[in-house]
């Protein structure tokens, strides 16, 4: 089956690559090769070993891959039907699901998709979730927005998806009409958890397919402006602003992808996979070399003076020196058992502890990459970071849970020492350290100077 598309439809490679970019050499850009047609691509994604790419189609369809350069494998979500809801939503749909976005979310993969007909308001999003991507049992929970058709009303229509530092997912999404707005995620549901605030634009402006990230101290909300859809005569490009908060005020609007680059023609609709400390940047593009075929494109990033920087001059998918986002549990190479808060509690200054590993949520922990070389590691369970309590600075104080905050006791680096690593503390230099080298189930996780021994130690396996 071809996929139908709507017609809205670690560090010496990373020393190369800074190399060829700012030097202004010319490297091959990566080839991606069989299905590569796409238009408002998801966020890639990636379960085990193989990548998953959402996009606009009939039926809300995906493709695969193993390298993130050759994609095959096509298939839907819903084939031929739908949820009922969606009928009385969108009266004549018609199967055609626009720009998917996807997420991690505990022991599931939440897929959002929206739901609309061309050039009206009239649209909602909604979220399907599954265990398994690579073994799909798909669960759709319905509806998660809805606009009504009025001129200025935020249209229901892009969803994104992103985890903040704290742990916190928010979705953004809009368009013309209303502009664009963004609101947090009820992880328990992957409904929203609050009201929707507008970031950006409105009246009508030409704006839609926003997608936030997170990179030290800003939020950048990237958009597109211009028109779609049309081949080789679309005026989209790709647009970026800035915030110090998720709610906004984004400001300083800048170009970051022009509307003709070569044969790449109408950018739009960004993604970013963080990959072993690389940021991948997914968009579609229409092809003039291919009568104006919308495909997918892969580009890196990189931060200068504050702002993203994009680039096609990389051949090969590289490890810049950092670890993939995603969630995972911690496992002691001394003991053989993993990082746990004690009980699963969800208090603050819950101790952390090692515990047979068996799976639960409060025993997996979600890196987040803060994009300075540091981590944040945000339990699972709970939803709170890991800690040095009272931030303190000394070898064996406690480490707990508590609120995320950002100090310096709440970010990690996870220093490689073979297949395993070290996390250590950006506060107090020390490292995480099972106490007394105990093999028994409830040790307490201190903090200690490094001393190159197996109670500190972790093997980070992906949940």
């Amino acid at each position: 089956m071809q996929p139908l598309l709507l017609n809205r439809s670690w560090f010496l490679k990373l020393l190369c690559f800074f190399s060829l970019a700012m030097s202004g050499l010319t490297a091959s850009a990566i080839e991606l090769t069989g299905i590569t047609n796409s238009h408002d691509p998801s966020t890639l994604i990636r379960e085990d070993d193989t990548y998953f790419h959402f996009t606009t189609g009939e039926g809300l369809w995906y493709s695969t891959s193993t390298n993130l350069t050759h994609w095959e494998n096509p298939n839907t979500v819903f084939g031929d039907s739908w949820p009922n809801w969606i009928n009385d939503a969108v009266p004549g749909f018609e199967g055609e699901f626009w720009a998917p976005d996807v997420i991690q979310i505990g022991n599931y993969y939440y897929l959002y998709y929206s739901v609309s007909t061309f050039g009206t308001s009239e649209s909602a999003i909604g979220v399907v979730r599954t265990p398994s991507l690579k073994n799909p049992t798909w669960e759709d929970l319905g509806m998660v927005v809805q606009s009504y058709g009025g001129v200025n009303e935020i249209n229901a229509i892009d969803p994104a998806v992103f985890r903040d530092h704290d742990g916190r997912v928010y979705m953004s999404y809009g368009s013309w009409f209303g502009g664009l707005g963004v609101a947090e995620v009820d992880q328990a549901t992957g409904k929203l958890a609050g009201p929707v605030t507008h970031i950006y634009g409105g009246g009508h402006d030409s704006i839609e397919a926003p997608y936030i990230t997170r990179n030290g101290d800003y939020y950048y909300l990237f958009f597109t402006r211009g028109t779609c859809c049309q081949g080789a005569d679309s005026t989209y490009r790709v647009q970026v602003a800035r915030s110090q908060s998720v709610f906004g005020p984004y400001t300083g609007e800048r170009n970051l992808l022009p509307n003709e680059d070569g044969h790449r023609k109408g950018p739009g609709h960004i993604g970013v996979l963080k990959q072993d400390g690389c940021n991948y940047v997914s968009t579609h593009y229409y092809d003039l070399s291919d009568n104006g075929t919308a495909k997918l494109d892969i580009q890196m990033m990189t931060y200068l003076n504050g702002w993203p920087s994009m680039t096609h001059n990389f051949d090969t998918i590289v490890q810049c020196g950092g670890v993939t986002e995603g969630m995972y549990s911690f496992t002691s190479r001394h003991s053989g058992k993993a990082l746990e808060v004690a009980y699963a509690s969800t208090d603050n200054g819950a101790n952390i502890v090692q515990y047979d590993y068996f799976g639960g949520l409060h025993q997996n922990w979600y890196v987040i990459d803060q994009g300075t070389g540091n981590y944040s590691l945000i339990n699972a369970g709970s939803l709170k970071s890991m800690d040095v309590w009272e931030a303190s600075t000394s070898a064996g104080a406690n480490i707990a849970q508590w609120d995320y905050w950002g100090g310096a006791g709440q970010r990690w680096s996870l220093n490689p020492v073979g297949n395993y690593v070290e996390v250590q503390s950006d506060l107090s230099g020390h490292v995480l350290d099972v106490s007394g080298w105990s093999s028994e189930n409830q040790a307490n996780i201190t903090q200690w100077h490094p001393t190159g021994g197996e109670n500190q130690q972790w093997m980070m396996i992906r949940q």
